[in-house]
Parts: structure tokens; C-alpha cells; sequence
């Protein structure tokens, strides 16, 4: 059977028990949408944990970039149903350890939560997508920003990787495959969601005679595991 059929039959079987589907329903059009967009014309017998890897570590943080902690953690949740559900139906019923939920589950809810704090810090205007939600003031003054450049400020914009979180706040970047280090101040509680190998796409800026530098904007955040899938 193809893979989408496939999801079709797991969606009418989940829709008998309507709290199920309207937690999975984002998740559900996430794996479709995901599967339509990379040309995955597959049956269901040739999807494996290396298409799910691309689209947990790098699809998603590039195509859902305003999520909760808790709607990250539900989408994984249902991609993991989703894939031993049709695991099952394959007659494939050794499940692979880790699993999808233990591999993810927590650790898209730190990321996701590292995220917000910092898109929060750098006043981003979005402050939800479902339904969209700008906070006007906010986006009045980014766009002023955008236009306003001050010779006194140095910016880098590259894809950084975390080498270090120390207690207090302190966060050393490097750009990834370099070794200069950016030295970030962080406050209490964002710095604590960080981990070392972190990645985070963002543009940072640091006013002249000062130590650390600040993020001005952030693009994208992801696991350490996503490195093999970024092209620099």
C-alpha cells in the first residue's frame, strides 16, 4: 500500500475517538505535508527511521518554527503512533530501541522551550500562528530596527553550535566547523534549556567595547543530531 494511503486508514481509525484526533490532527498534516513536499512516492514498506530523522531534526525546525513546547511534543507523539502503526501492519513488530517518542519526545520539548525564550528575548513580533497573532508594537520596532544600522555594532549571522553552558548565564558559540568562540550572557531560566551541540542558525550583534554578544534575531534552532542534514 502507499504510505499515504496508509496514513488515510490510520486517520479514519484514530477519527473514532474524536480527543485522539484533535490532538494528532497537526501532527497528521505535518507527516503528509512532509511526505508530499520531499516527493516521498513510497510504499509504506520502504518508510524507515532515516526519512523520520531528516524530518524530526530538520524539516520540522525549518517549517514549524512557532510551536509550544507542548505541540512539539505532541507532533512527536504522533509520528511515533503513526510509524509503528504501519510497523504493525507490515507484520514488523520489533520495535526499535530507542524509539521515536524516547529519542524526541523530551528533547523537542527542551528545544522548543530554548526557542521560544529566546525569540521572546529578541522581541520577536510573532506571538502565535494558530490562529496568527502579531504583537504590533513589537513588529514596528523590529522593522525599525531593520532599517537603523549603528557603525558602534558588529553582527554575525552564521549557523552557530553551543560548546558550552556554564552556571550563571555565560554561553559559548562557535560557528559550525570553526573554532573562534562568541560568548553570549543568557538569563535565568533560558540558559538552563541549552544544551552543548546545539545548533542554532541566528544572527548575533555585539555593541563596540563590549564582552558578550547578544542575539538579535534567531532563525532556526535544532538538535545536535541535525548536523548531517545541514548544507553550509
Amino acid at each position: 500500500m502507499h504510505l499515504l494511503e496508509r496514513i488515510e486508514e490510520y486517520v479514519q481509525d484514530i477519527k473514532k475517538n474524536s480527543y485522539i484526533y484533535d490532538i494528532q490532527k497537526a501532527g497528521i498534516e505535518i507527516f503528509c505535508k512532509y511526505i508530499t513536499n520531499s516527493g516521498l512516492d513510497i510504499r509504506e514498506e520502504d518508510l524507515d527511521r532515516q526519512m523520520l530523522n531528516k524530518l524530526l531534526l530538520y524539516w520540522l525546525p525549518r517549517n514549524k518554527k512557532y510551536l509550544s513546547d507542548v505541540e512539539a511534543y505532541q507532533i512527536i507523539y504522533t509520528i511515533h503512533d503513526i510509524y509503528y502503526y504501519i510497523k504493525k501492519r507490515n507484520k514488523q513488530e520489533e520495535v526499535e530501541t530507542p524509539t521515536i517518542l524516547e529519542s524526541y519526545g523530551q528533547e523537542y520539548m527542551r528545544v522548543y522551550k530554548a526557542k521560544n525564550m529566546l525569540l521572546k528575548m529578541t522581541k520577536d513580533p510573532v506571538v502565535s500562528v494558530n490562529p496568527i497573532i502579531i504583537a504590533l508594537d513589537k513588529y514596528k520596532e523590529k522593522k525599525k530596527k531593520n532599517n537603523y544600522t549603528d557603525i558602534a555594532t558588529t553582527y554575525e549571522q552564521a549557523v552557530f553550535e553551543v560548546q558550552e553552558c556554564k552556571e550563571g548565564g555565560q554561553v559559548i558559540l562557535n560557528k559550525l566547523g570553526q573554532s573562534k568562540p562568541y560568548k553570549l550572557l543568557l538569563e535565568y531560566p533560558t540558559y538552563k534549556y541549552l544544551r552543548v551541540g546545539d545548533i542554532l542558525h541566528a544572527v548575533i550583534k555585539r555593541k563596540l567595547f563590549y564582552v558578550y554578544w547578544e542575539v538579535e534575531e534567531l532563525k532556526f534552532y535544532y538538535l545536535p543530531q541535525a548536523q548531517e542534514f545541514l548544507v553550509l
